[in-house]
């Protein structure tokens, strides 16, 4: 088929511009695999360096009236033209028997450096390595002059046992055949199948990064079919599209989550963060619009990868070991050969699949993390993201949406099926666990009359400064921020919910939901966003635990995002600070960047404008104002 040509040319790296009129031939094409050298790195330890602080004792025995004992340690691995020279620390012990006892002659340490040559055997798909030559240097790494006993005790101890070393590389080559297939549509795997059959390692070559490989296989090519027009979304695709990406989104979870005690820098953190909002807001927008679908998941996918790829491999590589190293190796050669889809993908057919996901998630699945869509709280999400211990969880807290009380007020109803539908995967689904009886004496004092409003009023400034004071006296922000900080959480809450946590409706007392049922309470958290990080049930109904998650979030955006990004020579004034860091509240890190470009065109979104004037009433003092939005609703 001539996309698969386009496919595995793409994989290769090629520009390419694919002929509508290629007929149907045999063609052989190349995929890519590079084995960098942290991981040759790893391999070596795991294989030689056995005994703790990375440590190899090549020999240690009293023979013929001699004593021998060689240690090496710390090795390193780097390319030096067509080999790769492998370096560690060496200590030389060298002895004689006199008279009954060994009497030390030599106590060496130094530097020694190996000469390897990467051998490729095709018939098993393993590489392994041949001791070429070795240099002896001081601890400083000086060139040095040793004797020709020591020196034929590293060539016979030393020499052969680094050419024991071997990288079998069969499972990720067996392991792209088993899984690829899984991410193209029913009738594209058998052809899939039948490429995977021709596929063979080869052209061998030690590059300044790492020894890359070529995957090559045969394809047959056939002129792509006419593309379909695009159409909206059914009720039948949303709900399988959604509940697909569901488990898309666990994955990205179950990938962050194989980083659960590896030592992260900030940025890093940062880029976990952005990545997995990003990937869920742009999953409530599809959703809001009806147009999910697979060309948005493999999309996600490939993005993400391209985010999370240098972290993962540099922290996951670090901590594997024997066949992990290997199932570590196979999870980012068939993620890269995936994520080269991205151009082809729709062409192909491709999609990311459950029954692939799970075939990836074995791959990394050493670690005892649960992979499923969950709503309740993730610790381990929350450490590797920054945010830390959970909040307190103490106060109302029910799973049902609604709970009976007196009201004559009508709601409003979803306009058709598809759009029930939406809201049901808008909202995420409560906490399995049993809850207590709903109390509404709780509930009261945050049900808004219009015969208390003044009262009402007081009662939520006070809940909101709280708030904003201890959740300030637990971050890192400068002191003089306190002020701001205050302001941002009132102006949010403002412009959010207008102060508003509960509803009547209908009879019953119902969480505030935003008007795409995306988002609760308060604050408006959205559950989908940021699901693991909060407790569902918690958010709906309590009004404290909603305003300490929003606190928390203005304090993440703030002190980590906006405060981090803006150009220190020319630092933001304090009102663009505030529209930015909302601007981030209300879409997500990336609107950082996009907001102050609106900012320069003065082309402001509606949010924006709406939030500037809720902020500039509260700025001066004016909270009363918030009785307007109240008495209107």
């Amino acid at each position: 088929m001539k996309k698969l040509i386009c496919l595995f040319m793409t994989l290769a790296g090629i520009a390419l511009s694919c002929p509508r009129d290629l007929q149907a031939a045999a063609e052989t094409v190349h995929v890519p695999l590079a084995l960098d050298y942290p991981f040759i790195r790893m391999v070596i330890i795991d294989q030689l360096y056995t005994q703790p602080g990375e440590r190899v004792i090549m020999v240690d025995e009293k023979t013929d009236g001699d004593y021998a004992r060689i240690e090496l340690s710390n090795p390193e691995v780097k390319s030096n033209g067509s080999l790769i020279t492998i370096g560690s620390d060496i200590r030389v012990k060298e002895g004689v028997l006199v008279l009954g006892k060994y009497i030390q002659m030599v106590d060496f340490e130094g530097y020694i450096e190996l000469s390897q040559r990467v051998v490729l055997d095709k018939s098993t798909s393993r590489l392994h390595l041949e001791t070429v030559d070795s240099h002896i240097y001081k601890t400083n790494r000086e060139p040095m002059v040793i004797a020709t006993k020591m020196w034929d005790l590293i060539k016979k101890y030393v020499h052969p046992n680094f050419s024991k070393v071997v990288i079998d590389l069969a499972l990720p080559i067996d392991e792209i055949r088993t899984m690829l297939p899984l991410f193209f549509a029913e009738d594209e795997r058998v052809g899939v199948e039948g490429w995977m059959n021709s596929l063979k390692l080869g052209g061998l070559r030690v590059g300044k990064d790492a020894v890359l490989l070529d995957l090559s296989m045969t394809v047959e090519t056939n002129p792509p079919a006419p593309p379909e027009p695009a159409q909206e979304s059914t009720a039948q695709e949303i709900e399988r599209f959604s509940r697909l990406w569901e488990t898309w989104d666990a994955f990205l979870v179950y990938q962050m989550e194989s980083l659960v005690g590896e030592t992260l820098t900030p940025e890093e953190q940062r880029t976990l963060f952005e990545t997995l909002l990003e990937t869920r807001y742009g999953f409530v927008r599809a959703l809001e619009n009806k147009a999910i679908g697979n060309e948005l998941i493999r999309q996600q996918f490939v993005w993400t990868w391209q985010q999370l790829d240098s972290i993962l491999r540099s922290h996951l590589v670090k901590k594997a070991r024997g066949d992990d190293m290997i199932k570590y190796l196979a999870f980012f050669t068939a993620s890269d050969v995936l994520s080269a889809l991205d151009k082809l993908g729709p062409a192909l057919n491709v999609e990311i699949s459950r029954d692939g996901l799970l075939r990836l998630v074995q791959l990394i699945g050493t670690q005892e993390i649960a992979f499923g869509y969950s709503p309740a709280v993730d610790t381990h999400l929350r450490d590797l993201l920054g945010f830390g211990q959970a909040l307190d969880e103490a106060g109302p807290s029910f799973k049902e949406l609604e709970i009976p009380f007196p009201s004559n007020e009508n709601p409003a109803a979803p306009a058709d099926a598809i759009s029930n539908l939406i809201l049901r995967f808008l909202i995420t689904p409560a906490h399995a666990a049993e809850s207590s009886p709903p109390n509404l004496e709780e509930l009261k004092p945050w049900i808004y009359s219009k015969n208390d409003l003044s009262s009402y009023l007081d009662r939520v400034r006070r809940a909101l400064e709280k708030t904003a004071d201890e959740t300030f006296a637990k971050s890192k922000l400068d002191k003089s921020y306190e002020p701001f900080y205050r302001l941002m959480v009132m102006a949010t809450a403002w412009q959010e919910s207008c102060w508003r946590q509960v509803v009547t409706s209908k009879g019953n007392l119902q969480p505030l939901f935003s008007y795409n049922q995306s988002s609760v309470g308060l604050m408006q958290i959205n559950e989908r966003v940021w699901r693991g990080m909060y407790k569902t049930d918690s958010l709906r109904w309590n009004i404290e635990y909603n305003a300490r998650a929003g606190a928390e979030i203005l304090d993440h955006y703030l002190r980590d995002y906006a405060l981090k990004k803006m150009d220190p020579k020319n630092p933001l004034d304090t009102d663009t600070l505030a529209r930015a860091v909302y601007a981030m509240y209300n879409g997500g890190p990336g609107q950082f960047q996009k907001f102050l470009k609106r900012n320069q065109a003065d082309s402001f979104y509606e949010s924006d404008k709406l939030f500037w004037n809720k902020y500039s009433m509260a700025k001066a003092g004016e909270f009363q104002k918030v009785s307007i939005c109240l008495v209107g609703k």
